[in-house]
């Protein structure tokens, strides 16, 4: 990758006989000096500063190396990719007066395709027409009838609502990996392939267990990945594609996160799977999609966050933009789960399955749909503001009692300013006029944030919290991750967080998901080895014969 950086910067005659001759292959940069990193820098910046955003993200895009722009919400609505692949829609508003260009789906089914067909409600404006549809509507006050086994008990309702769906996972990293957690844990049967020589990197991310590298051993796999069997096939080998096949042949679903076309080149594309599989249903969920000019565009998800626009409003407005790490990993499996159980729901009503194409860039901007709406329709480009908020003072994290201890509170209404108030104990400086409404409180939000933080040092960062929410005021514990896994009361009531027995990492606490079915808990199972159940997979599933599965592993193809 950084030897395609160097070849861009010298076909701009840029890049000098240092960067030309580096070896690259041997560099350490823990280990490498100052004198080093500078004599790298100096021509890198001079560079970076001699060409666009955009010009240096067409040159990534034709190298293939991981460089992405901080992306503002003008730079989003003027994607050549997002263009191309035709995302924006226009809606008419009759509140405007006008048409307004809104995102689009933030999906492409191939039979079931969502549209948007109107902007959001005017307050009321479908009055009539509710009323007039609820007339004459009787609605039934009965409870649904409770099923009796033969005793006259009642029928056990345990069963996980996703028993019986089988789906084949060749996802990689976190957003692929949690979107398939989300099903194994409500009852799927999900079976993880990946090879020991191409694993899941995740399995090799920090943080390990009792800082022990390993491939079984690592935190972020082992949340991501809970309740999944592990088959590990050499895709490389035509022999490791025709044993996937067969494990696709009898699933429900298939989930891949590679880039745009990998799985089409290695034989496993959604066309060659619906001839083993008609009604199959096949979710593809790279980072800008499967069509579009940067399709093949490597990246993580730190680079996707900087493209969607979350990097260039975070932060505070004198300083640069904050790395927020790949936030967008935690949007997109939401929108993937949804897409499945929409598309599974279709099949059992059609029997037709379907192709998924999810782009997570395009995920990703629906989060920040309301500062695209305002660059198109007001031409105001979003910019870092701190934790302040246009609408609300104070907003802020305010320093507590105790070392490195804050809690955040948000006051919107004058009435949640007045009850704010009464929490502190009035004191004289809360009624003057200068604090007195909302646009007086953001004239003067230096100084008030001053006063807020002199009351909120003298408190636990529970107190505040406590004391405010009591008078309907907004606030939270800025929490550690010790605050959220030993102390945080609405989690361990919630039981969020349970603990598994991991035969080389030992007791662990994993996460459950972010909702609850009132018919149906969540119980979680550990993350899989890797290659845990080659023969269970092989020999029950695919009734493999141990000749068979002898002669895999001895030509490399089962590893």
């Amino acid at each position: 990758r950084n030897l395609a950086f160097v070849t861009l910067m010298d076909e701009a005659g840029m890049a000098d006989d240092f960067l030309r001759g580096f070896d690259w292959d041997t560099f350490d940069l823990t280990a490498t000096t100052q004198e080093v990193v500078d004599r790298l820098e100096e021509p890198t910046a001079k560079f970076l500063m001699a060409h666009t955003k955009a010009e240096l993200l067409e040159g990534a895009v034709k190298h293939r190396f991981m460089l992405y722009p901080v992306s503002t919400t003008k730079d989003i609505r003027e994607s050549v990719q997002l263009a191309a692949r035709k995302f924006w829609i226009e809606i008419e508003h009759p509140g405007l007066g006008t048409t307004i260009t809104y995102p689009g789906a933030f999906g492409r089914f191939s039979e079931t395709p969502p549209r948007t067909w109107r902007c959001a409600p005017l307050i009321g404006e479908h009055n009539r027409e509710i009323y007039q549809e609820e007339s004459g509507i009787v609605k039934s006050t009965k409870d649904s009838p409770v099923k009796l086994n033969k005793k006259g008990q009642k029928k056990n309702l345990m069963k996980k609502p996703l028993t019986g769906i089988k789906v084949a996972d060749f996802t990689r990293a976190v957003a692929g990996p949690i979107t398939t957690k989300t099903l194994s844990d409500y009852g799927a049967e999900v079976i993880k392939i990946e090879g020991k020589a191409k694993f899941d990197g995740h399995r090799m991310a920090s943080p390990f267990r009792d800082g022990v590298p390993g491939l079984n051993r690592g935190g972020d796999f082992n949340q991501d990945s809970t309740g999944k069997l592990s088959v590990s096939l050499n895709l490389a080998h035509p022999r490791g594609v025709e044993v996937a096949k067969r494990l696709v042949a009898r699933s429900d679903v298939v989930v891949e996160n590679f880039a745009g076309g990998v799985m089409k080149r290695m034989g496993l594309g959604y066309e060659a799977l619906k001839k083993i599989k008609p009604d199959i249903i096949m979710l593809s969920a790279c980072m800008q999609g499967q069509s579009g000019p940067h399709t093949t565009h490597p990246g993580l998800g730190f680079h996707l966050t900087a493209l969607s626009g979350f990097s260039h409003i975070t932060g505070w407005p004198e300083r640069q933009p904050l790395d927020l790490g790949p936030h967008t990993d935690f949007i997109a499996p939401h929108f993937n789960a949804l897409a499945i159980l929409a598309a599974l729901d279709y099949r059992r009503r059609s029997g037709q399955g379907q192709y998924i194409d999810m782009s997570q860039y395009e995920n990703g901007i629906h989060f920040m749909a309301p500062l695209i709406l305002d660059y198109v329709v007001n031409q105001r480009v979003a910019n870092r503001i701190g934790n302040r908020c246009d609408d609300a003072a104070p907003h802020g994290a305010y320093r507590c009692r105790g070392q490195d201890r804050w809690c955040a509170i948000a006051v919107f209404s004058d009435e949640e300013w007045q009850n704010f108030g009464k929490v502190i104990g009035n004191p004289a400086w809360v009624k003057k006029s200068k604090f007195r409404t909302l646009p007086s409180r953001k004239e003067n939000e230096d100084e008030l944030e001053r006063l807020v933080e002199a009351w909120t040092i003298n408190h636990s960062a529970e107190e505040v919290m406590t004391m405010l929410q009591a008078a309907g005021v907004a606030a939270g514990v800025v929490e550690t991750g010790e605050d959220l896994l030993e102390h945080d009361p609405q989690l361990k009531h919630r039981r969020f967080f349970q603990q598994l027995d991991h035969p080389e990492i030992g007791k662990h606490y994993a996460r459950g998901p972010a909702f609850m079915l009132s018919k149906v808990p969540c119980e979680l199972r550990r993350a899989p080895l890797l290659g845990e159940h080659n023969e269970y997979a092989l020999k029950e599933i695919l009734g493999m014969t141990d000749e068979e599965i002898a002669e895999l592993v001895i030509e490399g193809v089962v590893e």
